[in-house]
C-alpha cells in the first residue's frame, strides 16, 4: 500500500486540530463533509474516480484502508477541476431555456 504524499499532505492539513497521522492504520477520524471534500481532491488533484458504492465509511477508515481501494484503481490525468456527473434527463445551471 502506497499512500501518495500530495494525500497524505492533503489528510494532515485537513484534521482541524487532529496531530499527522503516524500510523496507517490509526483511524482518520473525518466526518461526512470532510468525506466529500477528500472525495473532490482524490479525483480532481489525482485522477481517482470514486465509485457511489465505495462511499462507505470503511473505506476511508484509515490510510491503509484508503490505499487498498486506491490500489483497485488506475488514476486518470487530473484536470484539476471537479465535474459533476451528468444524467440524462436532469437540468443544469449550464442548460439554456428555450423561450
Amino acid at each position: 500500500m502506497e499512500i501518495p504524499h500530495k494525500l497524505k499532505e492533503y489528510i494532515d492539513n485537513n484534521r482541524g486540530s487532529l496531530p499527522p497521522v503516524t500510523d496507517p492504520d490509526e483511524p482518520l477520524q473525518i466526518d461526512s463533509l470532510a468525506l466529500i471534500r477528500l472525495v473532490a481532491f482524490l479525483e480532481s488533484e489525482l485522477g481517482y474516480r470514486v465509485e457511489d458504492e465505495e462511499l462507505i465509511a470503511e473505506n476511508f477508515a484509515t490510510l491503509r484502508t484508503l490505499g487498498e481501494l486506491l490500489a483497485t484503481k488506475t488514476p486518470i490525468p487530473p484536470t484539476g477541476e471537479v465535474k459533476p456527473p451528468l444524467q440524462e434527463g436532469i437540468p443544469t445551471f449550464s442548460d439554456k431555456r428555450e423561450k
